[in-house]
């Protein structure tokens, strides 16, 4: 299977229209289908069907939001409706943005077991659900394959919404250097503990540099996921949690589960810049708790389910809120049963819950075989997000390229079909960010989708509530609920961001808004040349 092939809005070029404003619409919103963390293109397509792929349709239309109809669609949505069914889709969703609770033991190791688990307990509520909700709502209202860049266009324009692709790929791209990273911290925890805190940082970029280069190599020649390799991760990189889980309920001690920060000041080695481990705010610390490392990772964990709104133009809107349910309900027990089993069944104490000691507690609960086996699945995992991850990234920096968004280099493509400048681009910025820590390459990635999602939860207010003249005013103010506890928790991961993600933050938009100002200003005169030239055709010899 080609990358060409692969179901990504990336690569739908609309059919021509007499509108050209329709059609360019369309030609953004298909560009930049696509805005956040672990959420990829050839893991996407492979869940549709059982080894085959599904081909861009094609077709576009100026369809009605009101009666539910997409302006345009990388995917031939009535092809595939009669494929996918509402588990399937949770299942989808489930792995693009989640993948299972592996990363998730620096909220334990930040927080102690009580509050790691209340924060595991809350958050489905405080942030998922609503995230859910509002992505629900806006994916039925306006069901388009690039999801929130759509919806941005749609509440502020253009601009807004190519910011919002701009953001979405800078955060990608940073979320896929921590999986390298975390891989490594699983086989050092399991197989190499006396090396986890003391390998040489030459040798640790080293290994992790011929990682990254593995997997990009394998990337850039094609790589094939189709249903039942995929299906096999998943069973595979899953099983070994729910046996933890299963073997573990009768080793559970309650009283575990009621212990309290220890009251020492925990060191983060987030990386090698002493302003990495200070910010203005502050409360770094509340009851014992280190609130940046595990607001940070909470936050992590949970968001990512507007990606769902990538397919809510291909299938029906019954099987779109089934799956959005499904999705909510798999990743919020994927995370909470776990950590309940691990913290309640094992002896580790709060230090020890590094990233990676999932495997520790796995062998401490059902013995090496675990563990061993929680390794290689995590692996497996790990490696398949990276291949999407990659996959998607390169597609849309490719298909901004084509529509002149950005230089033209980047639309090349290698022998194989894949975007070659589009992966070196994407390997460079990781090859930069994986010398730092897992936890801070994470609160880079959150910054960047947390600027992204906060746009599109703007675009719900101005499309659901300020100008939704079709509802009344108790869903508004319904709507107006959803939106207070997400904006106050985005606002919560900013406040807490070291200097560092600050100066990356405020570079990274910075560079955003240059990149939008100089594409509208090469647009205008490579339009202007095209009207001279055909001005200078048509004008008649004397």
């Amino acid at each position: 299977m080609d990358n060409s092939e692969l179901s990504s809005p990336l690569l739908y070029s609309p059919a021509s229209s007499g509108d050209d404003d329709v059609g360019d619409a369309d030609d953004r919103y298909d560009s930049l289908g696509k805005t956040s963390k672990q959420h990829t293109s050839s893991l996407t397509s492979s869940l549709f069907t059982d080894g085959s792929t599904l081909a861009t349709s094609g077709s576009s239309s100026g369809g009605d939001p009101e009666r539910g109809e997409g302006r345009s669609s990388g995917i031939d949505a009535p092809a595939m409706e009669h494929k996918m069914s509402g588990f399937m889709l949770a299942v989808l969703i489930f792995f693009t943005m989640s993948g299972g609770p592996i990363g998730v033991e620096p909220s334990i190791r930040a927080a102690g077991n009580l509050y790691a688990i209340i924060g595991f307990a809350v958050m489905p509520f405080l942030w998922a659900l609503p995230e859910v909700l509002i992505t629900t709502e806006l994916g039925l209202r306006y069901p388009c394959a690039s999801g929130g860049v759509r919806w941005c266009e749609e509440a502020f324009g253009p601009k807004a919404g190519l910011l919002v692709g701009y953001l979405g790929w800078i955060s990608g791209v940073a979320n896929n250097a921590t999986l390298p990273v975390l891989f490594l911290q699983y086989v050092l925890n399991q197989f190499y503990p006396h090396l986890y805190d003391d390998i040489n940082a030459l040798l640790r970029y080293g290994i992790l540099v011929g990682i990254t280069l593995l997997l990009t190599i394998v990337n850039y020649r094609g790589v094939e996921i189709v249903g039942k390799v995929l299906l096999f991760v998943l069973v595979i990189s899953m099983a070994p949690f729910l046996i933890m889980v299963i073997m573990g309920i009768p080793q559970v001690n309650t009283d575990r589960w009621l212990q309290t920060p220890n009251g020492a000041t925990e060191t983060f080695n987030d990386d090698m810049l002493d302003l990495s481990q200070s910010g203005w705010f502050p409360w770094q610390y509340a009851a014992g708790i280190a609130l940046r490392p595990f607001i940070n990772n909470l936050y992590w964990c949970y968001n990512g389910f507007d990606q769902g709104g990538h397919y809510s133009n291909s299938v029906t809107k019954d099987v779109f809120k089934r799956g959005m349910a499904g999705a909510f309900f798999l990743t919020c027990s994927s995370y909470l049963v776990p950590v309940l089993i691990a913290t309640g069944a094992s002896n580790l104490s709060q230090s020890e819950w590094t990233a990676g000691a999932f495997a520790t507690a796995a062998t401490e609960i059902g013995g090496k075989w675990l563990g061993n086996w929680m390794v290689v699945g995590a692996g497996l995992s790990l490696m398949a997000l990276f291949f999407g991850e990659m996959s998607a990234d390169s597609l849309q920096l490719m298909g901004m390229a084509e529509l002149g968004q950005v230089p033209s280099i980047f639309a090349t493509k290698s022998r194989y079909n894949t975007p070659t400048y589009a992966i070196l681009l994407g390997m460079a910025v990781i090859l930069c960010l994986i010398p730092f820590d897992f936890q801070f390459i994470i609160e880079l990635s959150n910054v960047g989708y947390c600027f992204a999602v906060t746009m599109e939860f703007l675009a719900f207010f101005q499309l659901r509530i300020r100008k939704a003249d079709d509802i009344q005013l108790l869903r508004k103010i319904g709507n107006s609920m959803l939106l207070i506890p997400t904006l106050l928790f985005n606002l919560l991961v900013i406040c807490l961001a070291s200097y560092v993600t600050y100066i990356y933050a405020v570079s990274m938009i910075a560079f955003g808004v240059v990149l939008i100002h100089a594409t509208s200003i090469w647009r205008c005169i490579k339009r202007d040349k095209v009207g001279a030239t055909q001005d200078a055709k048509g004008a008649t010899p004397l």
